[in-house]
């Protein structure tokens, strides 16, 4: 059963966290010093608390912001249309671009995964267990498979330590059935990570021993070219799974709402998902006035990057945008922007534009139950 969250809690959680960081930083090698937390990190904590769940790695993550294919600037090629659709569990995008000119146009086409803080990374929603694609992305055009050329490197700071890593028959990623565990390596290899900055301090054990986690950062490119022919139309279609934030309350149910403690984040939260005086009274109906989450209500946050389909030879001519929640019983919040809702299907939600000019990237928000 949940229990309140109360402001003295608060400040116990912020004092607790304020002591792991300087226990970690004082026992970093060489005087280095750790990277920031996720904004989210304490929200999260703070959640887990006033519900009462165990704070496991699974019931709680930060999504990554990622979009959909990246092309250089160009006046040569027009976007006719695009149709996004974004779902929790697959997000897919159908392109159609025109080569305005009488000859042929190549351009570099770009897949843009986020950098992997590995530092943070039991805390991210990794949507696959590939330690290359892990996103499980797929491109077609004009209806036949398109694969990029990926390329991956581990990062401390400017330093590339991928050959470092390979050289110690290390994963890049360590997911899924990957994970490095630094007690099964040998004593040189423990002492060189260490002492190379790769391996940082992630807290004690139960019986007060140092712990380690990795410390570089993954960073993912896939790249190819593209040939747009003459006067004519070409079809991309392209989609992968979401990398989904997830948290197993809201901190926009009523008792926590209000709690001044959670203020600045409750205003953060209106800010960027455009959460509207009707979306709260909605959600006050499902949630009740229970110091606990007796309803059982969760949040799932998708970011898309749109803001790089600005890059054409004027504005998209037509573009669609479908959000589906996965659930009829589910709330959804997120700022449009110039996209005017054109009709709700079901569970789906669908927004259009027309000569779009993409100003801003989404942020989505789902509250119900899943």
């Amino acid at each position: 059963m949940g229990r309140s969250l109360s402001a003295d809690r608060l400040t116990r959680i912020g004092w607790n966290q304020h002591m792991l960081r300087r226990r970690m930083e004082t026992s970093l090698p060489n005087g280095a010093c750790i990277r920031p937390s996720f904004r989210i990190r304490a929200l999260m904590v703070a959640l887990l608390v006033a519900t009462g769940w165990p704070a496991r790695a699974n019931d709680s993550a930060a999504e990554l912001s990622i979009g959909g294919l990246q092309f250089v600037r160009t006046n040569d090629v027009a976007m006719e249309s695009e149709n996004l659709s974004i779902g929790l569990d697959r997000i897919s995008v159908r392109y159609q671009f025109a080569n305005v000119t009488a000859k042929p146009v190549t351009l570099t086409v770009a897949f843009p995964l986020p950098d992997i803080d590995l530092s943070e990374a039991e805390n991210i929603a990794l949507p696959s267990n590939d330690p290359i694609n892990f996103v499980d992305f797929e491109t077609r055009v004009d209806g036949s498979p398109a694969p990029l050329t990926v390329d991956q490197r581990a990062m401390v700071g400017n330093r590339d330590v991928s050959a470092l890593l390979r050289e110690l028959k290390l994963p890049l990623l360590p997911i899924g059935g990957r994970e490095i565990r630094l007690s099964d390596l040998p004593a040189a290899t423990r002492t060189r990570l260490v002492d190379d900055g790769l391996m940082m301090p992630a807290g004690m054990s139960d019986n007060g021993r140092q712990q380690y986690a990795p410390g570089w950062v993954i960073k993912t490119s896939a790249v190819r070219q593209q040939v747009f022919p003459p006067m004519r139309t070409v079809t991309v279609e392209h989609q992968y799974r979401p990398s989904v934030g997830s948290s197993p309350d809201t901190i926009l149910r009523p008792s926590l709402r209000r709690s001044s403690a959670l203020g600045q984040q409750v205003a953060r939260y209106r800010k960027e998902y455009c959460v509207q005086d009707t979306f709260l009274a909605e959600l006050d109906k499902r949630a009740g006035s229970n110091q606990i989450n007796s309803a059982n209500l969760q949040e799932r946050r998708i970011s898309y990057v749109l803001k790089t389909g600005a890059n054409w030879a004027g504005p998209i001519r037509s573009f669609k945008l479908t959000i589906d929640p996965g659930g009829n019983d589910r709330l959804v919040s997120f700022c449009p922007g110039r996209l005017k809702a054109s009709s709700a299907t079901g569970n789906t939600l669908e927004y259009t534009a027309n000569d779009f000019k993409p100003d801003a990237d989404l942020k989505i928000l789902v509250i119900g139950t899943f």
